[in-house]
């Protein structure tokens, strides 16, 4: 039975996500009324560059990194849905995942497919397709965050993985990792914005041992300082530049990130 439990609980997170997708993409494929006019569905794409890719204390990526999006959403910004991509100039770093976003109020609702292809991975990163819970290279990433008002702008984020490579050491049943993240606006003046945040992480289910997906056991991953600035290059033109510096205390490393918004629309 705790074999057959988790793979039941696998396989209706998939249909959740799929049905909501479904209906997500309904909802987009018809123009919204609004004041007299007829909206439909817009489609945002953007370019970032770094000197590394880093994601929950974590370095996923070092040399010069590369990230794109691009995504659909309605016109009030309520459903969204897109492709985000990931690559550095030396090609050991690949990734391409799936994302759909649901907003209403402060809340967001969030799933990230993600799979990365690296060539060095240690995982399987030869079957995009491949949705066996045994053997895919893929995780399902289900994140529920809330923003407060600009009085206490404070953002909480609850993500759990409910699917993929996130599996116990005998591969029987998956582990739920979380991971739990607060950050907060410190400073914002003449252009510039400071914040901070700090996340942690634990699994749901431990399978016989401690280790989670991010570390080999839980505690304090990711404590970050960021800074942002639109830096003016020419009289119509500004370019959002960022410097970010990550500690993780639990697996005793520290990175820091300078990068750039090349491109959105």
């Amino acid at each position: 039975m705790s074999l057959y439990v988790p793979s039941i609980l696998q396989r209706a997170a998939v249909r959740r996500l799929t049905k909501a997708a479904s209906i997500g993409l309904a909802a987009l494929s018809f123009p919204v009324g609004l004041a007299g006019q007829s909206r439909t569905a817009a489609v945002d794409f953007e370019l970032n560059v770094a000197n590394n890719h880093l994601w929950r204390g974590i370095e996923v990526s070092d040399g010069c990194v590369t990230t794109t999006s691009l995504s659909l959403h309605d016109p009030k910004n309520h459903v969204r849905f897109g492709l985000w991509g990931g690559t550095n100039t030396s090609g050991d770093y690949k990734e391409f995942n799936y994302f759909a976003e649901f907003k209403t109020g402060g809340w967001t609702l969030a799933f990230w497919d993600t799979y990365n292809f690296s060539p060095g991975a240690t995982y399987n990163n030869r079957e995009f397709f491949n949705y066996s819970a045994r053997t895919t290279g893929r995780f399902l990433d289900a994140q529920l965050a809330y923003q407060f008002g600009p009085r206490f702008p404070l953002r909480l984020l609850w993500s759990t993985i409910v699917f993929g490579r996130d599996r116990n050491a005998a591969n029987t049943a998956n582990k739920y990792s979380t991971f739990v993240y607060a950050e907060y606006p410190l400073y914002r003046h003449d252009g510039w914005t400071l914040s901070a945040g700090c996340g942690g992480t634990f699994a749901l289910q431990k399978g016989g041992d401690r280790s989670t997906f991010y570390s080999q056991r839980p505690g304090v991953i990711h404590v970050q300082l960021h800074a942002a600035r639109l830096l003016p290059l020419t009289p119509r033109y500004s370019l959002p530049v960022h410097v970010t510096a990550v500690w993780n205390p639990e697996g005793n490393r520290a990175f820091l990130q300078v990068g750039a918004q090349l491109l959105r629309f």
